[in-house]
């Protein structure tokens, strides 16, 4: 290994160093919109669910079961 590959070598550790932080946060960045992104996909995608009644009607549609035994 010359002095030359140890400089080559330094200089990238170097970059690595300097640069890593940043490109971390850019990629942290980009993740957090993609799923911001998604999320509203899926919530506009999703059909409109109507809203839950109360008592007699949702035990209605429950069917009775005979227990002759």
């Amino acid at each position: 290994m010359t002095v030359n590959d140890l400089f080559v070598l330094l200089a990238a550790a170097t970059a690595v160093r300097v640069f890593l932080p940043d490109t971390v946060a850019g990629l942290r960045r980009l993740l957090r919109a993609g799923a911001r992104v998604g999320i509203a996909e899926l919530l506009n995608t999703q059909p409109a669910r109507p809203p839950a009644t109360a008592g007699t009607e949702a035990l209605a549609t429950v069917p009775a079961r005979d227990e002759e035994a």
